[in-house]
């Protein structure tokens, strides 16, 4: 019995459309002009019998209809890839376009991505800087790079590493000092933090064994970008994982004062809205992974 299927333009249209919330975002991952979507999209309907897109100026959302249609047509798709992908020729090169925040990218990613490159020919990461979290169910990126706790709602978080923290800061703020610093010594600084995870401090001095119930002389931060920034400048002591200080460690713009770690829940994840496995993407995580491993030492450990 012949399958009762529309056309599969119809139904990419559509699909792409959908998934990006944009006419024209749809044609241009097609790569077909806006009025050959709206074409094919107004065909489909007509096949269906209902329409798939509330139409305002320069605007459209789902329907019902439409919401429905569109999930089960992205698993479909996405099924229809998987089934494809290991019979793809193995020079055809896969790009995966990576949305990751400024501070992570500039200090750790971008440096190492060329290694990368180098141990995974046919795969190209293109990673694109940016402070928004953008919505990867519409964006067209396959996955993003956070930090965080791994709760995403609707999203798969895959652990590249936790945070081991431990207090670093510019040499002049500790001039004249022997290294390293007794706990106590080490919170009679003036210290920093980020506001989303006040507690580190505290976890820190407890793993020391040290009671902070009295006042710190502590700064809170919108992000960990202007914490680091304080540290750098001579403004603070702050409490970082190794893997974010090796490269001003090396260069002598941060040192360690205290070989106590502690370990904490938040980290860096690979976040995407796909359900499908992704070979590419899987790869790009387990070299993630492989390279966090990797932990130098310092004088003060």
């Amino acid at each position: 019995m012949a399958r009762q299927l529309p056309s599969l333009n119809q139904l990419r249209a559509f699909e792409a459309a959908a998934r990006l919330g944009s006419i024209k975002d749809g044609a241009r991952e097609l790569c077909v002009t806006p009025t050959a979507v709206s074409h094919q999209i107004k065909a489909l309907e007509e096949v269906l019998g209902r329409s798939l897109f509330h139409r305002q100026v320069r605007k459209i959302t789902l329907t019902e209809d439409g919401r429905l249609l569109s999930a089960k047509l992205g698993d479909a798709l996405d099924l229809m890839e998987e089934a494809v992908e290991p019979f793809r020729s193995h020079g055809k090169n896969r790009t995966l376009r990576i949305t990751v925040a400024p501070f992570f990218g500039n200090r750790w990613l971008l440096p190492r991505l060329d290694a990368f490159h180098a141990a995974h020919d046919g795969i190209t990461v293109e990673p694109s800087l940016s402070f928004d979290y953008v919505d990867l169910g519409t964006s067209g990126f396959d996955a993003a790079v956070r930090y965080g706790d791994g709760e995403w709602e609707g999203l798969t978080a895959h652990l590249v590493f936790r945070d081991t923290l431990r207090v670093v800061c510019a040499p002049q703020l500790v001039e004249g000092r022997s290294l390293p610093l007794t706990p106590a010594e080490v919170l009679g600084l003036p210290l920093a933090d980020a506001r989303c995870w006040p507690e580190d401090w505290a976890a820190w001095a407890d793993e020391a064994g040290e009671d902070i119930a009295v006042a710190l002389n502590l700064t809170r931060h919108e992000s960990r970008a202007f914490m680091f920034d304080a540290a750098l400048s001579g403004q603070a002591a702050i409490l970082a994982d190794h893997r974010m200080t090796a490269i001003d460690e090396d260069a002598g713009r941060l040192v360690c004062l205290s070989p106590i770690r502690v370990k904490r829940p938040q980290g860096i994840y690979v976040v995407t809205a796909r359900t499908r496995p992704n070979p590419a993407l899987a790869a790009f995580v387990d070299w993630l992974r492989e390279v966090a491993e990797v932990l130098p030492q310092t004088v003060a450990d």
